[in-house]
């Protein structure tokens, strides 16, 4: 657990990149997992845009994660 506490873009982007990477996942997989367009996906790595709830859901699936583990409420502002 962290003190110090992030900006919701910026904790997502962090935990996509690292969960991704992890599973040997390219951005375009991640994409097509998701059902999001390349673009789409990419603009939440950069920080860009925030994703609905039902969108968050499919990226946790994609990743086969909790919405915890992508997202921690605890790290968030």
């Amino acid at each position: 657990m962290h003190d110090l506490k992030m900006p919701i873009e910026f904790v997502l982007a962090q935990n996509l990149v690292r969960l991704r990477k992890k599973r040997r996942m390219s951005q375009e997989t991640m994409s097509r997992y998701s059902g999001l367009t390349i673009q789409g996906y990419r603009e939440i790595e950069e920080e860009r845009y925030v994703p609905t709830i039902v969108v968050l859901i499919r990226l946790a699936k994609a990743l086969n994660c909790s919405l915890d583990e992508l997202l921690p409420l605890d790290e968030i502002e």
